[in-house]
């Protein structure tokens, strides 16, 4: 009788000087058929602040591309991650300068300080702005990928949250990860991204909103998930009807994704049973 051998790949990575750095695969398909492929595609906060260690560990897992959603002046106040070997940094930012003023500016802030069902409304501000971008994405790991490729890319903004985190729930739903799983799995940036109560302080004086309002544009709500994937069936039928509208990837495109992203998990008749413990 042959003996299982269980392994672990660790999702949470310690990057040092970026936050919020956790691989998106291992989760299984709603139907049980496979899981989304480790080691391929990571997501996180910026990665201005990346240590000499935190180089050498994206080094490790062999990361040739860093899209980057921030926008223009989040780039310029924030500035870049440094040079390194091998790594190409991919702006990707989908908001401009204009969508930095006042006005816009304070729609989207009124949308997350309604808290987690406001946040669908910034949402679908992103989501509107954001195919031409997240259809690079999926055109690179066609091109540049495969299943016997150790190559991954990192996909990011300044906090790893909801440019970020919305692209991983149209990946998750292209592959047939369960609506539940997509948003716990958003949810973990509540465990991975934090800033220090001083920092949180001052960007409610200069937003003249409450401490507790800050507190909620900073958090992940699983429900602010459970609602977008609502409203995006609502608007494009389903995930893959915005993929294929807002994103322009082909049937064949969407075929390949999913063969590249999903392991499927193929049972044999003995594998079904365990031995009785006599």
């Amino acid at each position: 009788m042959g003996q299982h051998v269980g392994l672990t790949i660790p999702r949470w990575i310690d990057v040092e000087g970026v936050k919020n750095f956790r691989d998106i695969g291992g989760w299984a398909l709603r139907d049980g058929s496979g899981y989304i492929r480790e080691r391929i595609v990571f997501r996180c906060g910026n990665l201005v602040g990346i240590k000499p260690s935190g180089i050498k560990t994206l080094q490790q897992l062999n990361v040739i591309a860093a899209f980057d959603f921030r926008s223009d002046p989040e780039v310029e106040r924030q500035g870049v991650m440094p040079e390194i070997p091998g790594l190409t940094r991919v702006p990707s930012a989908m908001f401009t300068k204009d969508d930095y003023s006042p006005a816009a500016l304070s729609v989207r802030w009124k949308g997350y300080f309604e808290g987690p069902t406001g946040f669908p409304k910034v949402y679908r501000i992103i989501l509107e702005k954001a195919g031409p971008k997240y259809r690079s994405i999926f055109l690179h790991l066609l091109e540049h990928h495969s299943t016997q490729s150790t190559k991954s890319i990192i996909v990011h903004c300044t906090a790893g949250k909801d440019r970020t985190g919305l692209f991983v729930m149209l990946l998750f739903g292209l592959c047939g990860v369960d609506e539940e799983v997509i948003a716990n799995e958003y949810a973990l940036t509540n465990l991975g991204y934090w800033e220090p109560e001083h920092e949180l302080e001052a960007k409610a004086r200069s937003l003249g909103a409450t401490l507790d309002n800050v507190r909620m544009v900073m958090s992940a709500p699983y429900l602010a998930m459970k609602q977008t994937i609502e409203l995006v069936k609502e608007v494009y039928g389903s995930i893959e009807g915005y993929i294929r509208k807002e994103c322009g990837l082909t049937d064949e495109q969407i075929k390949e994704i999913r063969k590249l992203m999903v392991v499927p998990i193929r049972f044999e008749e003995r594998q079904l049973f365990r031995p009785l413990p006599y």
